[in-house]
């Protein structure tokens, strides 16, 4: 996570939320149907909207397979 580091060094409070670690708490009940994927990404922004909120920076690396 170059970018995480980069920021923590230079004291920027940052978090990095991407599927490794958001499919084995948060959302580890999610399976991947379209439904789920969708609640997925939702919780995923309410979380980083959180860390936002607290004025920390928030890099969310994830995909959307569905295009709308």
């Amino acid at each position: 996570m170059a970018l995480e580091e980069y920021l923590v060094c230079h004291g920027i409070p940052c978090y990095t939320l991407d599927g490794d670690n958001i499919r084995q708490g948060l959302n580890k009940n999610l399976g991947f149907s379209p439904e789920d994927r969708e609640e997925n990404i939702r919780r995923i922004a309410e979380v980083a909207k959180l860390f936002a909120d607290a004025g920390l920076v928030c890099i969310a690396s994830f995909i959307s397979p569905y295009s709308r």
